[in-house]
C-alpha cells in the first residue's frame, strides 16, 4: 500500500470514528480543520467551501461543500439551492478556463450515516472517456494541488468579478 493510500485509510478511519460518536465529520473539519485542512482552497465565504479534493479521481476534482449542515440537496431551501447551483455553475467554468476541462460532471452523493451536504465536480479532458465512469475513475495522490487551485482560482476571479 503507498503512502497516499494508508494516509487516505487512516483519514477513513477517523471519519468512522467521528460518525460512531454522532458527529459530522465536514461540519468537525470546517470547525477545526483537522481533516482536510490541506486541501487546497479554491473559494471560501461563509456559505461555501470549495477545494480540490485530496485524493482525487482526476485533475481538478473538487468539492463544493456547503457549510449550514444539510443531509442532502432535499434539505435545501429553493434561495439556498440557487445560491449552491449557481456557484457551482461558476465553478465548473473556472475549470473549464482554469485547466481546458472539456466538460465538468455534477454529482452529490450524500450516502452513509451522518451526512452533509456537499457537490463534486469531475472534469473531463479531450480524449478522456465520456459518461459516468468519471465518477468511479481510481483515486490517487493530490499532484500539484496549489497550482491547480491558483489556476482555478485565476479562472473564478476572472468569472465573478469580470477582466
Amino acid at each position: 500500500m503507498n503512502d497516499w493510500q494508508q494516509e487516505r485509510a487512516r483519514l477513513a478511519q477517523r471519519i468512522a470514528a467521528l460518525r460512531a460518536q454522532g458527529i459530522c465529520y465536514s461540519c468537525h473539519d470546517l470547525a477545526t480543520g483537522e481533516l482536510f485542512g490541506a486541501q487546497p482552497v479554491i473559494y471560501e465565504d461563509d456559505a461555501f467551501r470549495v477545494v480540490l479534493d485530496c485524493y482525487p479521481r482526476m485533475k481538478g476534482h473538487a468539492i463544493v461543500v456547503y457549510k449550514p449542515h444539510r443531509e442532502d440537496v432535499s434539505e435545501l431551501a429553493e434561495d439556498e439551492a440557487a445560491r449552491l447551483f449557481a456557484l457551482c455553475l461558476r465553478v465548473i467554468r473556472a475549470i473549464k478556463r482554469g485547466l481546458g476541462a472539456e466538460k465538468v460532471y455534477l454529482n452529490t452523493m450524500c450516502d452513509g450515516g451522518i451526512n452533509h451536504l456537499h457537490v463534486q465536480l469531475f472534469p473531463r479532458y479531450p480524449g478522456d472517456p465520456i459518461g459516468s465512469k468519471r465518477f468511479v475513475a481510481g483515486r490517487g495522490p493530490l499532484v500539484d494541488g496549489e497550482a491547480t487551485a491558483a489556476h482555478i482560482r485565476a479562472a473564478l476571479e476572472i468569472i465573478m468579478h469580470g477582466e
